[in-house]
C-alpha cells in the first residue's frame, strides 16, 4: 500500500510540472493556456475517439492562438470509464486523448481520414472508394457527402497523404470549418505540442485555402 502510495503521488507531480511546463511554453508564445473549457468537447462531438454525442462536456488543458497564420486550439479530453476487478470491487480509470483543431475560415465536408484497420467499417462507417489505390489501401475514409469530399481529395490532399509520412500516424478530419488531428492514450506537453501542429498547417495547404481564419469563439 505504502508503495502504490507513492507511486500514485509521483505521478501527480509529473502532471502538476508537465502542465505548468505547458502553460508557460504556450504563454511564451503569446498564446492562451486554460485550465478547462466548459462544453467545449461539445464542438468536436461525433467522431472517435470523441464521443458521437456529448453534452457539456469539457475540454482541459486548452491552448488556443495562431499558428503560421491559422488560429488554432488544443486541448485534451479525458475519458472515464469504471470497471470491475478481480474482487468484484469497481475501480475507475480514465484515458486522455490530445487534440488538435486549426480553424481553416471556409466551408467544408465533413470528413474523415482514418488509417485502415480489421474494425473499421463496424466503428467508423463504410469507408468511400476514391478511385486512388493507395489511397483506399492505407486509408479508411468516411464522408456524409462524398461528392464535395472526393472534390476535396483530388484537389491536392490525396497527394498529400500518400507522400507524407505523418499521414501513417495522425490521422485527419474536416468538421466544421476546422482541420483537426489527434494522439490517442496521450497527453499535452511542450515537447511534443508543435509536431501535429505543423502536420495540420502543411495539410491545409493542400486544401487550397487562402485566407486563414482566426481561433473559434465558443
Amino acid at each position: 500500500m505504502f508503495w502504490v502510495f507513492r507511486r500514485k503521488a509521483r505521478k501527480k507531480r509529473e502532471a502538476r510540472e508537465t502542465y505548468a511546463e505547458l502553460q508557460s511554453f504556450a504563454e511564451s508564445r503569446g498564446w492562451r493556456y486554460e485550465n478547462g473549457v466548459p462544453g467545449l468537447v461539445d464542438a468536436y462531438q461525433g467522431a472517435s475517439p470523441l464521443p458521437i454525442t456529448a453534452s457539456g462536456l469539457g475540454g482541459d488543458h486548452v491552448v488556443t492562438g495562431s499558428h503560421r497564420g491559422f488560429g488554432f486550439r488544443a486541448f485534451e479530453y479525458r475519458h472515464y470509464s469504471t470497471d470491475l476487478d478481480v474482487d468484484g470491487a469497481d475501480t475507475s480509470s480514465v484515458t486522455i486523448h490530445s487534440f488538435w483543431a486549426l480553424n481553416l475560415g471556409v466551408e467544408v465536408p465533413d470528413l474523415r481520414i482514418y488509417r485502415d484497420g480489421w474494425f473499421d467499417t463496424v466503428s467508423r462507417g463504410r469507408a468511400m472508394e476514391v478511385g486512388i489505390p493507395q489511397l483506399d489501401k492505407d486509408f479508411h475514409i468516411v464522408s456524409k457527402d462524398e461528392e464535395r469530399a472526393r472534390a476535396v481529395l483530388f484537389g491536392g490532399l490525396a497527394e498529400f497523404l500518400t507522400s507524407d509520412r505523418r499521414a501513417s500516424e495522425l490521422e485527419l478530419r474536416l468538421h466544421n470549418g476546422q482541420l483537426i488531428t489527434w494522439r490517442t492514450r496521450t497527453g499535452l506537453s511542450s515537447a511534443t505540442f508543435d509536431g501535429p501542429l505543423d502536420y495540420l498547417a502543411d495539410a491545409a495547404g493542400h486544401l487550397g485555402i487562402g485566407t486563414p481564419a482566426q481561433p473559434p469563439r465558443l
